[in-house]
């Protein structure tokens, strides 16, 4: 009996030992996969970090080699300083003495040799304009007063101009407060205070709110159009500048949510006329579209960190592969007109299916994490080869959110809420003017001309 209850005891101890030992195991599997990924870390090549948080910046790029030379190409028209055909001035340099035999040649006529022009700008001084206004007195009897214009409401003011090119200065050129004032004051001899910036910046985004309703309007209704999202500081505390765009209208605004909510905030109906092309985040993928399109440079810079930490794994190469052949049928398709070749497309489609059938072991997570997030979203990877309007990666509203970051370089960070909506709605008016190839201070100055209602 003793015998029997020892042999029970050993093999319980031989059972605990195995369930410990296959514990430690997938223990040790973790470990060493965490190990290996520490010794792999993404970067700009591998992920969406930036080149700035690289501890060894190089210069990475998912392009490939070319074969061309660096520099403007064969072809290429470049640009130069231009003359004038109609200068502001003309000083003419002509000879009255002979420099041989000292005759006053004064009265002979001259004859131009060449010409030479200097481009300059004019010492900028400050314009004060004074508005008067009278009263007559009619013989009726009535007495008739004059008004001021109604953008005229203080008894001294900045105007248009001023305020247009702090908008300007702040936004487009990303200058705090204190550096704008030192530049007015030192190139146009105008003091004013970082006060007063602040409330000239607050009423050009009153008067850029129109603008900005409309921008927002197009977006809505646009056949093509990109998200983005960026964490930003707000007096100390984390916020998100969301961004949603195309070619001709940038849309920015202010969350504290990076999630759905913020899209609800400002497209409650999502965009159901659009293909919405993102970074594949969860809020973006979650917005109602008629269809969606995954950013391929993110996904090429995910093969890249896979490929990087499993060498000898083929899956993620041939992923690589096929992602590439597609980016190469886009560029004959735009050549061709969009013509479809519907042979080489097809070739695509199901290369890309056998790929996404192959089981990957689950050792390799990473892969197998990769290749369930492409089959979950397989019907949003080839938009860009059916619709010419629909890009292949989500290069444009990276552009339109990178200036939040390069403010935030400049400055630190917002000191309020209303001063990181200020600069969206701003941002997004001088993003789509420029989108539109117009002047940006003449678009500007019609802004700040205008009456808030």
């Amino acid at each position: 009996m003793e015998q029997e209850l020892f042999i029970k005891h050993l093999l319980q101890v031989i059972s605990d030992q195995s369930a410990l030992i296959l514990k430690l195991e997938a223990k040790i599997s973790n470990l060493e996969e965490e190990v290996h990924q520490l010794k792999h870390p993404k970067n700009s090549n591998t992920g969406s970090v930036p080149p700035s948080k690289e501890d060894n910046r190089k210069n990475r790029s998912l392009r490939g080699k070319s074969g061309k030379k660096s520099g403007g190409q064969p072809g290429h028209e470049g640009s130069t300083l231009k003359f004038s055909i109609a200068p502001d001035e003309i000083i003419k340099h002509i000879p009255n003495f002979c420099g041989s035999c000292q005759k006053d040649i004064s009265s002979l006529n001259e004859e131009l040799l060449s010409k030479r022009q200097v481009v300059d700008l004019p010492i900028v001084k400050p314009i004060y304009t004074q508005h008067e206004c009278y009263q007559r007195k009619c013989s009726c009897g009535h007495i008739n007063k004059s008004n001021f214009p109604s953008q005229v409401n203080a008894p001294i003011q900045y105007g248009a101009n001023v305020e247009s090119l702090i908008a300007y200065l702040s936004v487009r050129q990303y200058m705090p407060y204190d550096r704008i004032s030192e530049y007015l004051k030192d190139a146009y001899n105008m003091p004013i205070s970082q006060g007063s910036i602040k409330n000239l910046l607050d009423s050009f985004t009153e008067k850029s709110s129109l603008a900005y309703q409309r921008i927002k309007e197009n977006i809505a209704k646009a056949v093509v159009v990109g998200a983005d999202e960026t964490g930003v500081k707000v007096d100390g505390e984390k916020f998100w500048i969301h961004t949603w765009q195309n070619p001709y209208n940038t849309f920015i605004a202010v969350s504290e949510s990076r999630g759905i909510k913020a899209v609800k905030d400002n497209f409650p109906d999502g965009f159901p006329s659009s293909i919405l092309v993102s970074d594949a985040w969860a809020a973006q993928l979650a917005t109602p579209a008629l269809s969606h399109q995954l950013c391929m440079a993110h996904l090429l810079r995910d093969l890249n960190h896979l490929i990087e930490i499993y060498p000898n794994h083929d899956w993620p190469v041939n992923m690589k592969q096929l992602l590439q052949d597609s980016l190469r049928a886009r560029k004959t398709l735009e050549k061709e007109g969009f013509q479809s070749n519907s042979k080489q497309l097809e070739q695509i489609e199901v290369g890309l299916d056998e790929l996404l059938k192959i089981e990957v072991d689950k050792k390799y997570k990473k892969i197998t994490s990769f290749r369930k997030r492409l089959v979950k979203n397989r019907n949003y990877l080839f938009k860009f080869l059916y619709h010419s309007l629909v890009p292949s990666d989500n290069n444009g509203s990276e552009r339109a959110i990178r200036n939040v970051k390069i403010k935030q370089k400049v400055s630190g960070q917002f000191r309020s809420e209303s001063g990181a909506r200020s600069f969206a709605i701003i941002r997004s008016v001088i993003d789509t003017i420029i989108k539109r190839n117009k002047n940006i201070f003449d678009c500007l100055a019609i802004t700040a001309n205008l009456v808030p209602e």
